[in-house]
């Protein structure tokens, strides 16, 4: 009973740290808010090329090295409000979920939310556009999906397989089917909203994306899902996951979009970025670090 006591009390903890103030940018006019859905910790079985220091830190009990948040963004340009993936509802236990609360914390309805853009269709990026019947939560939302991407999913022969399988490709499928006409596909050249434009990143999947926004003499780039663990993939680039589906052509692009942020001094997030969300690359060592703005 105190077991239980003690894992209620926990977990309400971990809701109310989900919470946390929204953390805003301005991008000449342009303003974008990080939403935290939530947190977590990933195991050291879904981490790639891990050298042995490195893999006996992560074994350690309560390492910080592989937490994980997941991001989503709301940006507003003149009368648009785009939000940029959508969480992961339900599906990652009671650390995550807490997409819609931020977005009302933002003071935004979820009727006011004119466009939506995936960076790609993983769970944790799709399922909070749908609710568990698989109706659609933005009912005025215009959704953006890569071309690629889509296609990727769309197809029937997946393997009912944990990652990147069936279960995922059926999830997708649902938010496609809820919101209907209402979806467009794109190519990475094309704008998302006005003067927003995907910046593609393959490897992590197909059509994977992250995006830029150019608004007078400032930049801001969301690289993707290029990290999931920032501690430990900044300072190590080759370290990968069992999420990409192409893990060497993630690793290059990984690599690219690191390098242009540092070399250009971009702003830049993105949909694993620890708090603070917004700062800049610097070279580090062999790796990088974070520097927040």
């Amino acid at each position: 009973m105190r077991r239980f006591f003690f894992k209620l009390f926990l977990n309400t903890i971990l809701m109310e740290k989900q919470m946390s103030d929204l953390q805003e940018l301005m991008v000449g006019s342009t303003k974008i808010i990080a939403l935290k859905d939530g947190d977590l910790t990933l195991p050291k079985e879904i981490l790639l090329n891990l050298d042995e220091d490195t893999s006996n830190k992560v074994a350690e009990e309560n390492n910080q090295l592989t937490l994980s948040e997941i991001n989503a963004y709301l940006i507003f340009k003149g009368e648009k409000i785009l939000l940029v993936d959508a969480g992961c509802r339900d599906l990652f236990g009671p650390t995550c979920g807490f997409i819609h609360e931020q977005i009302a914390k933002a003071n935004v309805k979820p009727e006011d939310i004119t466009d939506i853009f995936f960076t790609h269709l993983h769970p944790d990026h799709v399922a909070g556009s749908i609710d568990k019947d698989g109706m659609a939560m933005f009912s005025n939302a215009v959704v953006s999906v890569i071309e690629e991407e889509l296609n990727f999913w769309s197809k029937d022969d997946f393997e009912d397989v944990e990652i990147n399988g069936k279960n995922f490709a059926d999830l997708n499928k649902a938010v496609i089917k809820a919101y209907g006409e209402r979806v467009k596909t794109i190519k990475t050249n094309q704008e998302i909203i006005t003067g927003i434009y995907p910046v593609p990143l393959p490897g992590h999947t197909p059509g994977h994306c992250g995006f830029r926004i150019d608004d007078g003499k400032d930049s801001f780039v969301q690289m993707g899902d290029v990290l999931h663990t920032p501690n430990l993939q900044l300072a190590n680039t080759n370290i990968s996951v069992i999420f990409d589906v192409d893990v060497e052509q993630g690793l290059k692009s990984r690599k690219q979009v690191f390098d242009m942020v540092c070399n250009d001094r971009i702003i830049c997030s993105g949909g694993h970025m620890l708090e603070p969300k917004f700062g800049y690359l610097d070279k580090y060592g062999n790796g990088y670090k974070f520097v927040p703005v």
